[in-house]
């Protein structure tokens, strides 16, 4: 058996059409199609119904869909089991966090002493809102802002970060003061928000005051440029806008709402000595973090 039809196979299951997985895997959808056609006839059974909603799979396809999945978690397990014997904490682990705040401001300083302890250490950082398959390799470790609900996962409660009311002094001198959350109803307002995260959405359902957004963004960076240059009133988390010195804190005393970060890996990926080790690492270090420098 050719694992890159099984390979093929799984994909095309995972995305329900022969372009999506195309893109996925960086074949033509001939390629794909003529894969999954040998697959079939090397089985001599029919893998997928073809209809006008894409592909869904069959009996036979369902039951194959199960020892695929077994195979190809094996098949990410061999780069562990290869390892075991070497230097425990080197190589690469990568690591995703929702956005560039995170990763300019918190990661590199917190990794720094792991880093010094393991010079084979190589640690990739990457950004970006979209929530990375953990089972697929797609990333060791992230960093998430909701907490997952796959029982493949390990999950690791890190800290918890403070949403606050921010605008430039410029915008703040021309119009009402905000004393209370109904004067906002005077305000323009700004707001972070993801496919995966709408509550900001919904706490200005809540208040009467979703009429008054006029920009949304899935960055926390732009959403603190916007409010920087005057569009209006920002609901950003703390670490992205108390130190910088262009924005003023509304209603400072008490946060807007509070949300927790997870640290997440998947369990397999947990017992390669340089994954926990980082795992570990970070969780210490958000722990010792909490609310002190979030807030």
């Amino acid at each position: 058996m050719d694992w890159s039809l099984l390979q093929s196979f799984l994909e095309v299951s995972a995305h329900g059409s022969l372009s999506a997985a195309s893109r996925a895997l960086r074949l033509s959808q001939p390629t794909l199609s003529r894969r999954l056609a040998q697959l079939e006839e090397a089985l001599s059974v029919s893998l997928f119904l073809r209809g006008p909603r894409g592909l869904t799979l069959t009996a036979a396809g369902e039951r194959l869909l199960v020892i695929a999945e077994r195979m190809c978690h094996a098949a990410r397990a061999v780069p562990d089991v290869v390892e075991a014997g070497h230097d425990p904490v080197s190589g690469r682990v990568r690591v995703t966090a929702p956005d560039v705040a995170l990763i300019a401001d918190w990661l590199p300083t917190l990794l720094l002493p792991l880093r010094t302890l393991h010079p084979g250490l190589v640690v990739e950082l990457a950004i970006g809102n979209r929530v990375v398959e953990m089972g697929k390799r797609e990333a060791d470790i992230a960093i998430r802002n909701q907490r997952p609900t796959e029982e493949a996962l390990t999950v690791r409660s890190g800290c918890t970060f403070g949403w606050y009311l921010y605008a430039a002094g410029g915008y703040i001198a021309t119009r009402p003061r905000v004393t209370e959350l109904a004067h906002l109803r005077h305000h323009d307002v700004l707001i972070y928000e993801t496919p995966e995260d709408a509550r900001q959405g919904h706490w200005l359902r809540r208040h009467r005051l979703l009429e008054r957004v006029v920009l949304r963004s899935d960055s926390f960076d732009a959403l603190a440029r916007a409010a920087r240059v005057g569009w209006g009133v920002a609901l950003l988390p703390a670490f992205v806008a108390a130190h910088d010195a262009a924005l003023e804190r509304l209603l400072p005393e008490q946060p807007i709402f509070k949300t927790p970060l997870w640290l997440v890996t998947h369990v397999e990926l947990k017992r390669s000595p340089r994954v926990r080790a980082v795992f570990e690492f970070l969780g210490r270090s958000l722990n010792e973090k909490r609310e002190r420098q979030l807030r």
